[in-house]
């Protein structure tokens, strides 16, 4: 897996693919205001990933995880998500200073 990069010009070919297919989301006639879309692509080696209309990356990934959790749901599964520290611990009251 390659370094994750992050900037607002695609860098590689899945993120062009990716970019255009923003600018068809955003040309659609049946766009909004205050629509959002992630693309995603991959070819077993490596993968792309363009945001567009997010504010920020927490909102992204809010709202990637409750479609995560619709798609689970749908196939009758269950996802449980638990997030951890650096250090491998998860604490509930957020971490522990050193």
């Amino acid at each position: 897996m390659s370094k994750p990069t992050r900037g607002g010009v695609p860098t590689d070919r899945l993120t062009r693919i990716c970019d255009a297919m923003t600018f068809t989301f955003n040309q659609h006639p049946e766009h909004q205001q205050g629509d959002k879309c992630m693309v995603f692509l991959d070819n077993g080696d490596r993968g792309g990933i363009v945001l567009d209309g997010y504010d920020d990356d927490a909102e992204a990934m809010t709202d990637l995880l409750m479609h995560l959790t619709a798609i689970f749901n749908a196939n009758g599964k269950r996802l449980d998500l638990m997030f951890m520290d650096p250090d491998g611990v998860t604490r509930i009251d957020g971490p522990v200073d050193e």
